[in-house]
């Protein structure tokens, strides 16, 4: 039961935390649309099926002299999927409906009135991000943007230093902790040289071999007839033990007789002994000599490095600007090059989620407090934002860029060539959607 009660939250969150980044965006259209002038024939949060609507009451206003009745043409409705929304406006189609007066057809509207329309939702995400950002930064005692390392493991990296900072990483420069996740991932299926600055102000280039680590915390493509869990203090527990007298519970001590300090110490001994190695554990004074086999698993949750990222703590209000601003960027900058590194192949499209991605990411966020579902909030309205400006048909971007195209070429764009070309992005948008929800739907089992 209480399984489902915890399904059945994390799903209001995710109703709930969608529902403002949709909302807030399609308010950016609504709001530059009626100030335009436009008619507006629905404001929807959702898509499917109507769950319910409702219509604002006519308002009284005075118009030369007189009072009259304003009637507020929209429906305001709220659809049964929670995965987008909509503002349907008149002069969007290619049909012309003659029912609306011509002044209210967003065709009719002043060129900067059209563009306005178009990116004002993307504006909304971008300041709501921001806002949220702040409010993160002036009530937490943060760790501002920045790339120090912790904990090293002077085994693998003995010239290293704790507060050493990451400047280089595969030759690109790195300014913030986004920047360097995103590259740590684009690197880590093969050694690459980093680049740090120690504190006396020189640098080093070091080689880094990250390690592939499967769900049972073991190396990744490999079996060793017994997992690990990590306790509170970074000890090395055995688990789910298949190895005669190996039991559950004990401390992993050493592996061919080195004392293992660190768990990408465990892993490092693991990657040199991909055959067999004797394995010491507290409470037994017998080494247990464990046969390696190589599977074919893809089960990866990440890679470690040898080392830990910090950034730099500080709280108060000039601190929660620096850190509103730094993350804004930099969470901007990711986004670009992750676009970019999906159209060079740097990165797999497998990576990429959708809505039941999103729902796994919100649970987690759930369970880690307050602060991590605004972070989270910020971070998918950034997201958002950036997706929806590309200047691609079906975005938002390419309405806007077919409205660039227009001011530069004098006349518009034949109706109809543009219609033709969103809709066709549109079905291609869906084949892409339904093919990243699969592979969301494969990652949870």
């Amino acid at each position: 039961m209480s399984g489902l009660v915890n399904i059945l939250i994390t799903l209001i969150y995710f109703a709930l935390i969608l529902g403002i980044v949709v909302f807030i965006h399609e308010l950016g259209h609504f709001i530059f649309a009626k100030k335009a002038g436009v008619y507006v024939y629905e404001f929807s949060i959702g898509m499917g099926p109507k769950l319910f609507k409702f219509n604002r009451k006519p308002k009284k206003k005075k118009v030369n002299g007189k009072v009259v009745e304003v009637v507020d043409e929209t429906d305001y409705c709220v659809r049964l999927l929670p995965i987008g929304g909509f503002v349907q406006m008149a002069g969007e189609e290619v049909e012309v409906d003659e029912k609306i007066p011509a002044d209210r057809r967003l065709q009719s509207k002043k060129w900067h009135q059209r563009f306005m329309v178009m990116v004002a939702g993307v504006m909304n995400n971008f300041i709501l991000a921001f806002v949220v950002l702040l409010i993160i930064g002036w009530t937490n005692t943060l760790s501002l943007n920045s790339t120090k390392l912790t904990d090293i493991n002077t085994t693998l990296y003995p010239t290293l230093k704790d507060n050493d900072r990451i400047v280089s990483v595969a030759g690109v420069k790195i300014n913030n902790y986004d920047r360097l996740n995103l590259e740590l991932q684009v690197n880590s299926s093969k050694p690459f040289d980093m680049k740090v600055r120690h504190e006396n102000g020189e640098y080093e280039t070091v080689k880094v071999n990250s390690f592939s680590v499967s769900d049972d915390y073991m190396l990744k493509g490999y079996e060793y007839g017994f997992s690990v869990e990590l306790n509170e203090d970074g000890q090395i527990l055995v688990k789910d033990s298949k190895v005669d007298g190996l039991k559950d519970g004990s401390v992993v001590e050493k592996i061919n007789g080195e004392d293992i300090d660190s768990y990408s110490t465990f892993l490092y001994l693991l990657s040199n002994n991909k055959d067999s190695f004797d394995l010491s554990v507290s409470g037994s004074e017998d080494e247990f000599n464990i046969d390696v086999k190589e599977n074919k698993n893809e089960d990866l949750i990440g890679y470690e490095y040898g080392f830990s990222v910090t950034g730099d703590e500080a709280k108060g209000f000039f601190a929660g600007i620096r850190y509103a601003v730094g993350k804004w960027i930099s969470t901007v900058e990711q986004m670009f090059f992750t676009v970019l590194y999906l159209i060079t192949g740097k990165i797999s499209i497998k990576l990429l989620s959708g809505p039941v991605g999103v729902y796994s990411i919100v649970g987690q966020a759930r369970m880690a407090g307050f602060s991590s579902i605004l972070s989270l909030i910020a971070l998918l309205n950034i997201n958002v934002g950036f997706i929806n400006i590309l200047p691609l048909p079906a975005f938002d971007g390419g309405h806007a860029l077919f409205l660039i195209i227009e001011k530069i070429k004098g006349s518009p764009v034949n109706p109809k060539v543009e219609n033709t070309i969103h809709n066709i992005f549109f079905i291609l948008l869906m084949i892409l959607m339904i093919y990243v929800t699969f592979n969301d739907i494969l990652r949870l089992f």
